[in-house]
């Protein structure tokens, strides 16, 4: 039987899941706050991103010695990098949050205080690469009509809706100091009209390491926007077929050769790629298909 799905947002609102929200909201799911969460029902409870509020409030549940028919799942939609450390630290720091740390015949928290309980049940990432590398549950992070809508009028060649490191700056200043247009970065309502009306998206890692932005994924495949991405260890669901790719060195070149060719071909493909994401992987059902696939047979 399927239990209930809710997704729990943290009381701090980060702006980078905004259209991890809209994606929930669309899909028809209830949202409440963290400090919503019972434990003793039985639903699966989601929350993206995790911080403090989530570990004290499931503690201080557990604590209480709550009988648990809730399933708990964290959907990790952050890269190994920065604050989530190497590949290593990312899978340490979820294997803890399922399992716990023992000492002395005790569970410790991160603070060194007893943990009652465990504060996940299961970890979803959105890169299978990330995923076989951790052991961890993958997700396709699927898109929905109406996150947003293809445009007619192209006034910007690329945009990429992205925070400009250095590494991302001195790529995109390559071309904002010759004849390519790059789209300003906006937040909604602004960025719908950005989006309508650019030709290409362009995806560039913050780093080295060559995993997925799942998310920006999603947003631009709503727009049916042609995506050019760096290299991806593992880009499932996407493929040539619905995605460019080129490694960091060569994506100038590849940007002004796609720029050159006929816009219609690639059009179709952003457009293609739109149906694959809002359809086949559609970000509700994608949900519904892993929680029968990975909690129906737990709870």
């Amino acid at each position: 039987m399927m239990h209930d799905i809710v997704f729990a947002a943290t009381d701090h609102n980060y702006e980078s899941y905004r259209d991890f929200w809209q994606l929930v909201s669309l899909s028809g799911f209830p949202i409440i706050k963290v400090s919503e969460v019972d434990i003793s029902k039985k639903v699966v409870y989601i929350t993206a991103p995790m911080n403090r509020d989530w570990r004290n409030h499931i503690n201080s549940q557990h604590k209480k010695k709550k009988l648990v028919k809730a399933h708990l799942i964290l959907w990790n939609i952050e890269r190994p990098s920065g604050s989530a450390g190497s590949v290593g630290e990312y899978s340490d720091q979820c294997y803890y949050l399922q399992v716990g740390k023992w000492e002395n015949g005790e569970i410790i928290n991160e603070d060194g205080d007893k943990a009652w309980g465990r504060f996940i049940d299961n970890v979803w990432v959105s890169d299978q690469k990330l995923a076989q590398e951790t052991g961890l549950d993958f997700i396709v992070l699927g898109s929905h009509e109406d996150l947003g809508r293809p445009g007619a009028d192209k006034k910007y060649s690329l945009v990429h809706m992205s925070y400009e490191v250095n590494r991302r700056k001195s790529l995109y200043d390559q071309f904002r100091n010759g004849n390519i247009s790059v789209a300003p970065n906006a937040w909604p309502p602004e960025r719908d009209e950005i989006l309508k009306a650019s030709k290409f998206a362009l995806n560039v890692h913050q780093d080295h390491h060559p995993f997925q932005e799942p998310l920006r994924f999603a947003l631009f495949a709503a727009y049916g926007l042609p995506i050019i991405s760096e290299t991806i260890y593992d880009a499932t669901p996407f493929s040539d077929e619905f995605m460019i790719f080129s490694d960091y060195n060569g994506l100038p070149g590849k940007i002004r050769e796609v720029l050159a060719d006929d816009y219609e071909r690639w059009r179709s493909m952003g457009l293609k790629t739109r149906l694959r994401m809002t359809s086949e992987f559609n970000f509700g059902k994608m949900v519904r298909n892993k929680v029968s696939e990975t909690v129906n047979r737990w709870r």
